[in-house]
This record gives structure tokens, sequence and C-alpha cells, in this order.
């Protein structure tokens, strides 16, 4: 395929231009500096060229920033992505997007299917959910692919962030009580080709198996950091309520796991247990430490 990507340069579009070469794509892959997908001029240049799949991990994921100036991000979020949409519609290419599982309220605690309504209790959920209604009617041969606690090397993500943090400070404050399901980013580009080579479209689930919470997630991963004899320095995790953390976090889904039911149906057995992405995603970090 010749493939866009767009937003190459964040962690899930890195992975991405590692991936799809590696399996005879042609690829296109811009970071912002050179498409911002905003900039609409720079579109009609890029769409002269023939696409038959364009990929947009462009995204403003902070949180905060979201809430106090959601107008400017909603530029982004939202209707950047159904521009792209309206392109690749007229253009015959496939379109695949990013969602989050921040369109829910997070009160239900079972996984969520892409059934389940969406209920955002923030700006940022609220411009993702408009993206996942909208985007469908647009652009029918598309995949808008809902994610959650996205994470690895490179990234910025407390997850992402977690074995330095373990490795260099004694103690570490962890938000407790969020549950939901995390995405190891090199099996994120790993399924996003998957389902971009398949007849699939519409809305799916991706993570990686099984629930967790932040510090389930933090206690996992000094344990598998012991195993793999990278002695981190911290000894003490501290778990801090999750009311206690100020009010925007209150706009945060406390329950958000995504229920993969569909992805593991068209793709046995399907994404692997999240603890098992954890221990690759360790190994990595003990290869760079061994540089």
């Amino acid at each position: 395929m010749r493939i866009l990507l767009l937003g190459a340069g964040g962690l899930l579009g890195r992975h991405l231009v590692a991936e799809l070469p590696h399996h005879g794509h042609a690829l296109t892959a811009l970071t912002h500096p050179e498409a911002d997908i905003t900039d609409t001029h720079r579109l009609d240049e890029l769409f002269r060229q023939p696409w038959d799949a364009v990929i947009n991990t462009a995204a403003v994921c902070n949180f905060d920033l979201c809430e106090n100036a959601p107008d400017v991000t909603a530029r982004i979020n939202r209707d950047a992505p159904l521009d792209l949409a309206d392109r690749c519609h007229a253009q015959g290419a496939k379109y695949v997007q990013f969602s989050s599982d921040y369109v829910f309220r997070g009160d239900l605690e079972r996984p969520l299917t892409e059934r389940d309504a969406p209920a955002p209790l923030s700006a940022y959920g609220r411009q993702k959910a408009d993206i996942e209604k909208e985007i469908p009617h647009r652009c029918p041969q598309s995949l808008v692919l809902r994610i959650s606690w996205l994470y690895g090397a490179g990234g910025k993500t407390f997850m992402s962030l977690l074995p330095s943090l373990l490795a260099s400070d004694s103690s570490l404050r962890v938000a407790a009580g969020k549950t939901g399901r995390c995405l190891y980013a090199p099996d994120g580009a790993e399924w996003t080709r998957l389902l971009l080579e398949s007849p699939r479209t519409g809305l799916v689930n991706l993570v990686n198996d099984g629930d967790t919470s932040w510090e389930q997630f933090a206690h996992a991963c000094l344990d598998e950091m012991d195993a793999a004899g990278l002695h981190p320095r911290c000894r003490s995790i501290l778990e801090v309520p999750y009311a206690d953390l100020g009010p925007n976090w209150s706009k945060r889904p406390h329950h958000s796991a995504l229920d993969i039911s569909t992805l593991s149906r068209e793709f046995p057995p399907g994404p692997r247990p999240w603890r098992e992405a954890l221990a690759a995603f360790v190994r990595t970090q003990k290869s760079f430490a061994e540089r």
C-alpha cells in the first residue's frame, strides 16, 4: 500500500514508522513540523498524490489544555480529522483515526464494548466522541481505533516514564483507584497494520488484554525490573486516592477498560496480555541500559 502517516513524531507514529515498511508498505511519514493537519494548503498539496491509506496519529493529548482551550484543541482533535475523512473518501483511500477511552463516563465496572454509548465528561472526551460518530459517515472506508493508556520507549506518559522513575526515586506516588486497559506502543502499531491490511472498517477497541490499574501496573513494573536485574532504587509505592488528586481528575473516567472481543474474534487469539507486554517493555529498557 501507499500510505500517508501524519503525526509521525509521536509515540505511536514512531512505532508505525518502524512497523509498516518492514511489511512491504510504501510509507510517507510526516511529523507535525512537516505537515500540520490544520493547514489546509499543506493537505491540498499532499492529497494531490494518490494514497491507498492515510493514518492520522496527530492529536492534542494534554488533558488540561483541552479543558482550558477547547476551541483551540478541537481544531486538531476534531475538525482536522473530519477534514481528513472527507479527503480520504473523495480519493477512495482508507482512513485510520484513533480515539480514546475518555469517551466514557467511567461509572460502569465492566469492559466497555464498541456498542456502548459514549458519555464523555471532558472536552477531550467530547472531541473524541464527535469523531467516533462522524468519521464512519464521512468516510465509510475508515477505521476508528479506540485506544487507552498508551505507553512505550520514548513516550511521555506516566506508564512510559515509569521504569526511569522507579530506577531513580526511592519512593513513588501513584494515583490509585482508576482501572482500565493499557496498550504497548509496538503492539498498537502491529495491530493497526493488521487491521489496515484487512477488510475491516468501523470502530474497534485496541488495547492489550486484561484489566489493570495505575498502582497495579507500577507494582508489576517494579517486579519485572527486579526480575530483569535492573535494580530499581524504588522500594515504596505510595497509593494516592484518586479522589484526592484535584477537581480536573473528576473529569477522567474512573473505570474505562475496553473490551477487545471484536478484535480477538477476528484475529484470534487477539492482543497479548498486558503483563506480557510490560515484560517486553522492561526488556527494552534493560537493553538501553546495557548499551
